[in-house]
């Protein structure tokens, strides 16, 4: 999730949920059923999103209150990182209320907008092809009072660091953004324009390759990393990154 593309969509509805053999909820309450256009790619283009649809859901509010959302999410293999991280978001270790938030390569916004109902301040962003759709997402799935917290945002990494204040996040996440070799030095230095010696870093994410085994070394490098959580039914790992200088816990 996070590169470059075009944007014409297509309805393409699923039915999969998160789970986890680690006591994650067996569905991501406020994920569950959001709905989206799924972008269709020109041929030879790199997606800004590698995510299809999922199905109703009612997102928890931070008032406790659950609402229905008349759109569903796309989730497909590609997408199910993003479900697994909001799944273990709203498993309620992570105090999200009005926080300040940032989600990186967000594709179609499902992380950053349950970061949203979960009680955040988010800045959701991606490449300038994925702006339009990314906000239509948000316009579409959040509560009207909700929208002020949630802005789209564009960022390329490494190359518009200056739009946005060093340090200024407590959470910058990502889902399924470590799978281009050659975007991870612009991921690395994005990281750390964004990251204060307070900011928690969570990546959820699949190891497939060596490049992704590659990536983590190039991030320990930089930060203190942990794993903090498996979904072995979908073999998905969420790391917990901090700057060395920091090693709390949340």
């Amino acid at each position: 999730m996070g590169a470059g593309g075009s944007l014409q969509g297509a309805q393409w509805a699923s039915t999969a949920r998160p789970g986890s053999a680690r006591g994650s909820p067996a569905s991501c309450g406020s994920a569950r059923g959001l709905t989206a256009l799924a972008p269709s790619w020109p041929v030879g283009s790199p997606p800004v999103s590698r995510c299809r649809p999922v199905s109703k859901a009612r997102p928890h509010l931070p008032d406790g209150s659950s609402r229905c959302l008349p759109q569903a999410f796309p989730t497909r293999m590609g997408c199910q990182e993003a479900v697994v991280l909001c799944a273990y978001l709203e498993m309620g270790s992570i105090d999200l209320r009005d926080r300040s938030v940032i989600e990186l390569g967000a594709g179609t916004g499902l992380l950053g907008i349950v970061a949203t109902l979960l009680g955040a301040r988010v800045t959701i962003t991606d490449r300038e092809a994925a702006l339009e759709f990314l906000e239509s997402n948000v316009q579409a799935n959040l509560p009207s009072e909700l929208h002020p917290r949630a802005v789209v945002k564009e960022l390329t990494w490494g190359k518009d660091l200056g739009n946005f204040p060093p340090g200024a996040f407590d959470f910058v996440l990502g889902a399924d953004i470590i799978y281009l070799e050659e975007t991870f030095g612009e991921l690395l230095q994005t990281l750390e324009h964004l990251c204060s010696e307070q900011t928690v870093i969570l990546l959820s994410c699949r190891i497939r390759y060596e490049r992704d085994n590659k990536f983590l070394k190039m991030l320990k490098g930089h930060f203190s990393v942990y794993e903090v959580h498996y979904d072995s039914s979908k073999d998905i790992h969420i790391y917990k990154a901090q700057r060395h200088s920091h090693k709390d816990d949340f």
